[in-house]
């Protein structure tokens, strides 16, 4: 009997991710025929990403989008992004959409294990799913070294999570996604900084209301998942839903991460409910952060400044990992 409890764990360790993949796909295919008449976020990423593959700027193509009424915002991210999307814009719309928000929901319950694996089901991972996001590919990578690459995409979140948890992965692929980059693309920061400079809705948390209280984080530096809510606390981003799913590598027991859940989901019904986007996108995330700070932020902050228990964030082993001499020195153990 114990044999057979084992094999059906290690059976459904496996096949999560397998299944979680298989019916993101689905959803998506279905949910994204036709498309809506209004750009999601991944189809900024897909258009840039397109423009990339056939050698044109990303950039340029967004602008030409939004002069076609397809698109309603500049492209916001660094060259390196997409660089890293062009093998989606290389395939149909559909099916790469599919592709992308599928793959990225299979790598991040691959990335946990246990009770973690509800992160799946978290207000930041399904409306990274509705809008096409990344950021599951981001949180994911802190239990899958290899994916570290990825960081380089997204480097607001990606110097968090890489504050959190080091390795040499991370920082030789994001070395590498960033020289192919300017191969690429040699004129992506003046484009980049050009597309940022006059937006309002990136602002690191501690310059909104009451956010500056995250920065008591830096109190438990030794523990990655405090490094990494420090970094949050710093890092200008538009602190929306999605963006909130790193937080959950923060709780470490499964009480603690049940209270995080509940909490979240709660904030996110109430600023659905207030504050539906329709106006003004910065004036919309500045109505929505106390919620946020008070019912998610906040409730991580105590759970990092309180625990006592060994860090354990990452499903993958420290041998495993590659880190680098920042958690040797300090003890940290990334798993």
């Amino acid at each position: 009997m114990n044999f057979i409890r084992v094999s059906s764990r290690a059976l459904l360790s496996k096949g999560l991710p397998l299944v979680v993949g298989s019916l993101t796909f689905a959803l998506v295919w279905v949910g994204r025929d036709p498309p809506g008449p209004w750009g999601l976020d991944f189809d900024y990423f897909w258009t840039a990403g397109r423009a990339v593959w056939q050698g044109g700027d990303p950039y340029l193509a967004v602008d030409a989008a939004i002069r076609e009424g397809t698109l309603r915002w500049p492209f916001y991210y660094p060259g390196t992004a997409a660089v890293l999307l062009a093998p989606f814009g290389a395939l149909p719309h559909q099916l790469a959409v599919a592709l992308f928000t599928s793959i990225g929901m299979g790598l991040l319950a691959w990335s946990v294990d246990g009770w973690r694996r509800w992160i799946v089901l978290s207000p930041p991972a399904l409306e990274a799913l509705l809008l096409g996001q990344w950021s599951p590919w981001l949180t994911a990578a802190a239990g899958i070294p290899w994916l570290g690459f990825i960081w380089a995409g997204k480097p607001s979140i990606g110097a968090a999570l890489f504050a959190g948890w080091p390795s040499r992965w991370a920082l030789y692929g994001g070395v590498a996604v960033v020289l192919l980059s300017f191969v690429l693309l040699p004129e992506w920061p003046t484009m980049w900084l050009d597309a940022v400079q006059h937006s309002g809705q990136y602002r690191a948390p501690f310059q909104r209301f009451g956010g500056f209280v995250l920065l008591l984080a830096w109190l438990r530096w030794r523990k990655p998942e405090a490094r990494m809510l420090g970094v949050l606390a710093l890092i200008p981003h538009t602190t929306s839903v999605y963006e909130l799913l790193p937080l959950f590598l923060v709780p470490q027991t499964k009480r603690s991460f049940g209270v995080l859940l509940g909490l979240c989901f709660l904030a996110t019904a109430i600023v659905y409910v207030r504050f539906p986007f329709g106006g003004s996108l910065s004036g919309t995330l500045d109505a929505r952060w106390p919620y946020f700070l008070v019912l998610v932020w906040l409730p991580a902050l105590f759970m990092v400044l309180r625990s006592s228990v060994p860090s354990s964030s990452a499903a993958v082993p420290e041998e495993s990992r590659d880190i680098l001499p920042l958690d040797r020195e300090t003890g940290v153990t990334p798993n």
